[in-house]
């Protein structure tokens, strides 16, 4: 079971995962930004869909860093680069988690994908 989820593997998962996360706000931003923050109207509203585009490009960037780390050959380069997305996405789960809660947004939706990341990677770190 342990040779299924490699750390290859479970980084080129994140990778992807992101990568189709950026697509989306690249492709709808003002729809995100309607689900997310239905109350933001005017310039709000046009500063929030600019913020979508920039959040987007820079989850694009992560995923093409952690999907060409992944390629690494050294198995302990690998589990470093892991351990920095754990962390990562941990941060980026309570940060979503807290603006839910506070009702800042309505951000369950990527809370909920940063918190299978974070599961993820702690899983692979856990049993290797």
């Amino acid at each position: 079971m342990k040779n299924i989820l490699s750390y290859r593997r479970t980084l080129t998962l994140c990778a992807v995962v992101l990568t189709l996360i950026s697509i989306r706000m690249h492709v709808d931003p003002a729809g995100i930004t309607e689900n997310e923050f239905p109350y933001a109207k005017g310039d709000a509203f046009d500063v929030a869909v600019t913020m979508r585009h920039l959040i987007a490009s820079l989850l694009l960037a992560i995923a093409s860093i952690v999907f060409f780390a992944g390629r690494v050959e050294d198995a302990k380069s690998q589990q470093s680069v892991l351990n920095g997305c754990s962390l990562c996405f941990a941060v980026m789960c309570i940060t979503l988690g807290t603006m839910t809660v506070t009702q800042a947004g309505h951000l369950i939706g990527g809370t909920m994908v940063f918190a299978v990341l974070t599961a993820l990677s702690l899983y692979k770190r856990v049993t290797h």
